[in-house]
């Protein structure tokens, strides 16, 4: 007697992997930024991103324990330097957001990422401008300009961090990019997590105040979900094309949204939806673009 395949085999199918990978993270990094905005009613931001580093850290622990000192051998200290101030400026801009704006608003205005990444690899690496990607960018603006209606609406302070944190994170990535070209992965990942954790401690000081036990689960709970966010993300981006998975990312609006909704009571409004679909479908164009030009190169 045959034994059936294709339901197993479509389970186990790269596409339905990165799918499910990509909403899981979704859903965690949804978690993790409502998570944010809870405890932000009664921490200061600067602190919740104290204590996101410093869990972040002891997650990294086990890792340095066994790569041992020889994960800290590197030539370009001062750029690892350089990467962290940058990294922390967007986390500290982010956080801040997220007291201050919906979580839905924030969420989608953070969709952008991918649009400022491409314009720095223009500025950065001098990669060729192509009618496509400039196009890309201009619906991508479009779509930001969506959620904060310039002129209609007073723009809130939550919003224009949002886009700072975002544009300073593309930044980052950039810096991460040059930097794998002489450095392993984890001493890159050692490095942010070491040298933003006290800066942001020096930082927090000026707004201190000890955490109850209450939100300490709760500051647990953000780096938690955080570290598994960006695991299944790379889980995602591993078995399947970008330009599959890009589009997924819009499951972080879903998720956003019922957060923000059970737990605040915050409902976004039709403006934030359409220019969040605009923002994917930028960031979806420069995606399949750059793999059918990587295909092309490839080939030829």
């Amino acid at each position: 007697m045959a034994t059936p395949t294709g339901g197993s085999s479509a389970i186990a199918s790269p596409a339905v992997m990165a799918t499910a990978f990509m909403v899981l993270a979704g859903a965690l990094f949804a978690s993790m930024h409502g998570t944010v905005r809870l405890v932000s009613f009664d921490l200061h931001p600067f602190v919740i991103a104290f204590f996101r580093n410093l869990f972040g850290f002891l997650i990294l622990v086990p890792l340095l324990m066994r790569g041992g000192i020889g994960m800290f051998k590197t030539k370009r200290i001062g750029f690892h330097t350089l990467r962290s101030g940058i990294n922390t400026v967007s986390m500290l801009c982010w956080f801040m957001a997220l007291s201050l704006i919906p979580l839905a608003d924030a969420t989608a205005l953070n969709l952008t990422g991918p649009l400022f990444v491409t314009l720095g690899a223009m500025v950065a690496f001098g990669e060729r401008v192509r009618i496509w990607r400039w196009t890309a960018l201009l619906i991508g603006v479009l779509g930001a300009l969506m959620i904060i209606r310039p002129g209609f609406d007073e723009v809130n302070i939550g919003a224009l961090l949002a886009i700072a944190a975002t544009a300073t994170a593309a930044v980052s990535k950039l810096c991460a990019k040059s930097l794998t070209k002489t450095e392993d992965p984890t001493t890159i990942a050692a490095y942010v997590q070491f040298l933003m954790t006290p800066v942001t401690f020096i930082v927090a000081l000026f707004y201190w105040q000890m955490p109850t036990f209450n939100q300490l689960l709760g500051l647990i709970a953000i780096g938690t979900f955080g570290s598994l966010g960006h695991l299944f993300t790379a889980k995602a981006y591993a078995i399947a094309e970008l330009s599959f998975a890009e589009p997924i990312v819009f499951t972080r609006m879903i998720w956003a949204t019922i957060f923000g909704y059970v737990a605040f009571s915050e409902v976004p409004d039709i403006w934030t939806w359409a220019g969040a679909l605009t923002i994917v479908t930028a960031t979806t164009i420069i995606s399949y673009r750059e793999r059918v030009n990587k295909k092309a190169s490839s080939d030829g």
